[in-house]
Order: structure tokens, then C-alpha cells, then sequence
């Protein structure tokens, strides 16, 4: 009984990842809300283990992240609480679907570190590898007969065509073969080190500053990974944001449109939001609006107050009948709605997510398992640049990348490790 558990929870696992990564988009109608419906079964899982079994058992970093998060939820409830209590009101049905889009990827990782004992996680990892492999193999094969056949949609970049297949977007598309790589990484390097860069190099077909600035960091990990690991944390945190000023400078051009607008006719949606988070967080200090309010998906479904508040609701993208670039970005979405307090709650909660993967890369580096670990935190460093012009966090790519985070986790021996048990 507890083999067939375990198998069904490892198939379960690796399918619902595949799905998340690969066919999100082209059955978006019948599976739109599979990545609320994990996350709300993430929710029950977790409550299920606080409450009924009346533990919680994880390592000491991860337990601030898991205070940090419940911080986070408290300020967006309160910030909905004070802006009723002033006469903004928000549907509440806004604010607890937002309030399960914003948890849904990390409260999926915390579910599946407390289910840790009940499958195996190598096993879960090996398949996932196994069907990646095949999904590239087919993703080749349908390029080929795009390219030849011109089946799908391509939009023009640089003077040539990008490739986004049946995905909704090129930055998808790229997603797609960031994961492919990270995913194959662990098993194929250093052996088959070419097969690895083919996959960057077909990703690099969207044509995409986002997944160029991945490229690059990805081969100077690769390459020079396990020279940077060596040196302190601190050192190690200070050339991360050098290497991040070095693409900001590298694609400036593209990047400052993302936050610069002259007047509010001609204005980008993205940069209005950028502008007007700041706004926000100062003048509803220190909470911000709450949850299902700002820059978030909800906020548009159920358009929000803040919008005509500030006088945005006529921008092209944020406008009451066509608002669908109004959750184009994510560190926005946080400041707005959390405020100053929780932009900085949500920092820790990366710096911490980093932090882990750093201390188990450190500490394998000279077996198979440092290249698990890198991938890890070469895709916590791909979610950071995606979320500069993506709300990727609380989309189903990042339920996947926490999905796959908390599977590399569970293959940590445990008696050799410290846990805080609360």
C-alpha cells in the first residue's frame, strides 16, 4: 500500500509539473485554475500538518520564509481591512483568489517538503528528467516543422521572427527550454555539455532580453560555478548584483522602457505601474492597498478601486474595459499592495530561498549533486529576471520551478542535517 502511495504521489508530482510547463497554455480554457487548485491543496496540506498533526518540521531558514509569507498575507488582510474602514472596498471574493495566486507557488513547496516521507523524491526527480528529455526531442521536431511550414504565429524582433509555438507568448516558449535545461543539467553535465547548450541555443530562438540575461548567467555558472561558490556568501551576493547591473547595462535601452513615460496618453502600462506602486506604498504607509488591488490579475477581473483612485483607469492596458497588461510585472504588484514593509518581507524570502540552495551547493560541491543544487539556484535567479517584466511568481511556471525546488530539498539526507522543529 505505501509503494502504490508512493508511486501515485511521484507520477502525480512529474505530471502535474509537464503540465504546468508544457500544456498550461494550450489547454488554458479546461486547466486555467490548476495551479490555484494546487495551491489550495498545498493549503490543506499545510494546515493539515499544523494543526491536526500539530507539527511543522523544516529547516531553520525555511521556517523564516514560512514567517516571512504569513507576514506578508497579514499586511495584505490588514491593508484590505483599513482601505474598507476608509471607504475603499474590494470584493472579497478578489481578495482571497489573489490571496491564492500570491501563495500558491510557495505554499506548494511547503507541501511538498512535509510530504517528503510519504514518496521519493529521487525517483520523482529521475522521471521528470526522463519525460523532459522526450517533451525537447518533440519540441525540436514541431520547430522543424514550424520553421518549414510556418504553423504558428511569430512576431518580429531585432529584424528576425521569434518562435513561440502553441504558447501563449515568447517568454513562455523560452520558459519552457530554461526548464528543459535546468531540469537536465544534474544528469548531463559535465558529459554531455553540448546537448545542454543546444537547448539554450533553442531557447535563444525567442529572441528574448529576459532569456538572453538567463544564458549568460547560466554559462558563467557552469563554467565558473564552482570557483564563485567558494568564496563567502556575502562576496558571492555582492558579484550576483554586479553581474545584474552588467545586464541592466547590456539591454538598458529595453529595460528603461519599462519604467519611463512622458504623459499618460502615450504611457506603457508597465511603466504607469512601476510609477504609481511607489505612490501607493507611500500613501497608504505602511500596508498598501491589500490583496486583489493593484497590479495583480484579480484587481483587473474584479476592477479595483486603486485604478480610478489615481486616475490610471484610461491608460492603454489598465483601462476598465481592456486591463490585461495590468499584472505584467510582479515587484510592483508587492509594493502596491504590502507596501514598504512587504517588498522588503518578500526579499528576505528570496534572499532566504538563495541562501538554502547556496548553503547545499557549498556543501556538495565536489559530488553529482552540486549540479541538483545549481540548478536550483539558476532557477530562482531565472524567476528573479523574468519577474522584472512578468508577474511569474504567482503564475503556474512558478509552481512548477517550487515544485521542482522542493523535490531537490527532499533529497537531503535528514539525519544529517539541522531541522527547527515548530
Amino acid at each position: 500500500m505505501l509503494i502504490r502511495l508512493s508511486n501515485w504521489i511521484e507520477f502525480t508530482l512529474v505530471f502535474l509539473v509537464l503540465i504546468l510547463v508544457f500544456l498550461y497554455d494550450l489547454m488554458s480554457e479546461t486547466l486555467g485554475f490548476l495551479d490555484e487548485f494546487i495551491g489550495l491543496m498545498a493549503f490543506g496540506v499545510l494546515f493539515f500538518y499544523a494543526f491536526i498533526k500539530g507539527r511543522l518540521i523544516f529547516y531553520r531558514k525555511e521556517y523564516y520564509i514560512l514567517i516571512l509569507l504569513s507576514f506578508i498575507i497579514f499586511l495584505g488582510l490588514a491593508s484590505n481591512a483599513y482601505s474598507h474602514i476608509i471607504g475603499h472596498k474590494t470584493n472579497p471574493i478578489a481578495i482571497f483568489a489573489d490571496l491564492v495566486n500570491f501563495s500558491k507557488a510557495f505554499v506548494a513547496y511547503f507541501a511538498i517538503r512535509l510530504l517528503s516521507n510519504h514518496f521519493n523524491s529521487n525517483i520523482a526527480l529521475e522521471k521528470l528528467s526522463r519525460y523532459t528529455k522526450i517533451i525537447f526531442f518533440i519540441l525540436i521536431f514541431i520547430i522543424l516543422l514550424d520553421v518549414i511550414f510556418n504553423i504558428y504565429p511569430k512576431a518580429p524582433r531585432y529584424g528576425f521572427n521569434s518562435l513561440e509555438l502553441f504558447f501563449k507568448h515568447g517568454s513562455r516558449y523560452a520558459f519552457s527550454f530554461s526548464f528543459i535545461f535546468l531540469v537536465l543539467l544534474p544528469k548531463h553535465y559535465p558529459k554531455k555539455i553540448g546537448f545542454l547548450i543546444l537547448i539554450l541555443l533553442v531557447g535563444m530562438l525567442s529572441l528574448r532580453v529576459k532569456y538572453f540575461g538567463f544564458v549568460i548567467l547560466s554559462l558563467i555558472f557552469i563554467f565558473y560555478g564552482r570557483n564563485l561558490i567558494r568564496i563567502p556568501r556575502a562576496y558571492f551576493i555582492y558579484i550576483l548584483l554586479g553581474i545584474a547591473i552588467l545586464l541592466f547595462f547590456l539591454f538598458r535601452e529595453k529595460i528603461q522602457t519599462f519604467f519611463v513615460f512622458e504623459n499618460m496618453e502615450d504611457a506603457w502600462s508597465r511603466a504607469v505601474v512601476t510609477y504609481y506602486s511607489f505612490i501607493i506604498a507611500f500613501d497608504f504607509f505602511p500596508f498598501g492597498t491589500g490583496f486583489g488591488t493593484f497590479s495583480s490579475f484579480y484587481s483587473g477581473f474584479y476592477y479595483s478601486w486603486v485604478y480610478d483612485l489615481y486616475g490610471i483607469s484610461n491608460v492603454y492596458g489598465i483601462k476598465r474595459a481592456y486591463w490585461n497588461f495590468v499584472a505584467d510585472q510582479y515587484w510592483p504588484m508587492v509594493l502596491g499592495q504590502f507596501g514598504y514593509l512587504g517588498l522588503l518581507a518578500m526579499i528576505l524570502v528570496i534572499y532566504n530561498y538563495l541562501t538554502i540552495f547556496l548553503i547545499n551547493v557549498k556543501a556538495n560541491i565536489n559530488n553529482k549533486r552540486y549540479y541538483l543544487f545549481l540548478s536550483s539556484i539558476l532557477g530562482l535567479l531565472m524567476l528573479l529576471i523574468d519577474s522584472t517584466s512578468d508577474s511569474i511568481f504567482s503564475q503556474q511556471r512558478a509552481v512548477a520551478m517550487f515544485i521542482y525546488f522542493a523535490l531537490v530539498m527532499n533529497t537531503i539526507n535528514k539525519q544529517n542535517e539541522n531541522f527547527t522543529n515548530k
